[in-house]
């Protein structure tokens, strides 16, 4: 089998991403080492140094890759304002979620936020679609507050949807109840300023 040149280091980068995102999750960015990101990887640690010249590269690369791939899914599945589809975003991409929220958590909001330097951030994404719906010439506060409640809502299920199984003791149907009210919620105020 040939290989093209340049291959084994693409190959090599994605399982260092890929394993400093299933570690991110996990932990966060400050309870990983670089050992752990290769040990989980099964490359050597030196590489981390070599190809992304530290921890620190490699956590932006992670966090870059996770928000493009975001932005794909929500792309494949065309969300917007007027479509925030009938599920939860957070249930439909896990990963970018707890990342996120892992990020500020760990006082890494550099991290959570190299989705804007990289035109890949859903909520400003959102914001600018609201601002040409509602035909005005700025972004308002009422937008970013609606944007914000939508983001506050999904960052919120994302982390503790379990928790509310558990201590409500919620069955299908209780669930069912749920999440037509979170969904409700997600998009009503959105909606308010589509429909001024």
């Amino acid at each position: 089998m040939t290989r093209i040149k340049g291959s084994k280091r693409e190959d090599v980068e994605q399982k260092l991403i890929q394993a400093a995102s299933e570690l991110i999750c996990d932990l966060g960015p400050n309870k990983i080492t670089i050992r752990d990101i290769a040990d989980h990887a099964g490359v050597n640690h030196g590489q981390i140094h070599h190809y992304f010249g530290g921890k620190k590269g490699l956590l932006e690369a992670t966090y870059k890759q996770l928000a493009f791939e975001h932005v794909q899914k929500l792309d494949r599945r065309k969300i917007n304002i007027n479509n925030l589809g009938k599920e939860s975003v957070a249930k439909t991409d896990p990963e970018y979620f707890k990342a996120i929220i892992k990020a500020v958590a760990d006082e890494h909001l550099e991290l959570a936020t190299l989705e804007i330097d990289e035109g890949l951030s859903i909520p400003r994404a959102l914001i600018q679609q609201l601002k040409v719906a509602t035909k005005k010439n700025v972004v308002t506060s009422e937008m970013k507050a609606a944007v914000a409640i939508a983001c506050v809502l999904e960052y919120g299920l994302s982390m503790m949807d379990s928790y509310l199984d558990v201590v409500l003791d919620m069955n299908k149907k209780d669930k069912e109840v749920f999440m037509s009210y979170f969904l409700e919620s997600r998009s009503a105020f959105i909606n308010k300023l589509i429909k001024k």
